[in-house]
């Protein structure tokens, strides 16, 4: 079994992609998924939980990160060892869980995308806010840049959702 994390920042298409994935069959964990509460909002000195609406402005993005429950990720991707597990999202902490994958995909698009993207979903209100987006911008290049360094493969994912998803299913 093999195990593939793909991450990009908010509005990149990670859920779509998920959406299409879990479509097709294959074992998918998204890291937003409610019922599974994977993640938390956490202070990012503290670690203390913390909760955040949509729209809350800097401060607290600056302060606070969404963070992943490692030990349960591990326990959810290691439950079925007979078949590929893909996971996908974005953590605070996601630099000290990427060990647990064979690949790591970076979902990128051009900014005017990202926040059309952004504007138009219904599923997820983050990055709606001016702040938000602030925020988006003020990490983007450092996140990529950092994932690439990590040996990432890239997908545009400006192109369409199929073609997308067969890239990623290509290069598993």
């Amino acid at each position: 079994m093999k195990k593939f994390y793909i991450t990009g920042i908010s509005g990149t298409g990670k859920t779509a992609i998920s959406l299409k994935l879990k479509q097709k069959g294959l074992n998918v964990i998204d890291l937003d998924d409610e019922n599974i509460k994977l993640c938390h909002w956490k202070n990012k000195k503290t670690r203390k939980d913390s909760f955040s609406g949509y729209g809350t402005g800097l401060d607290f993005l600056n302060t606070n990160g969404w963070y992943c429950d490692i030990e349960k990720l591990k326990f959810l991707i290691n439950s079925d060892d007979k078949n590929n597990f893909f996971v996908v999202g974005i953590a605070e902490n996601q630099n000290e869980f990427l060990n647990l994958f064979d690949k790591i995909f970076l979902l990128q698009c051009d900014e005017a995308e990202l926040f059309r993207r952004i504007d138009n979903r219904k599923d997820n209100d983050f990055g709606k806010n001016n702040s938000e987006k602030e925020y988006i911008k003020s990490f983007r290049k450092k996140f990529e840049n950092d994932l690439i360094n990590k040996k990432a493969i890239v997908i545009n994912s400006n192109d369409l959702i199929d073609s997308i998803v067969d890239k990623i299913i290509s290069n598993t």
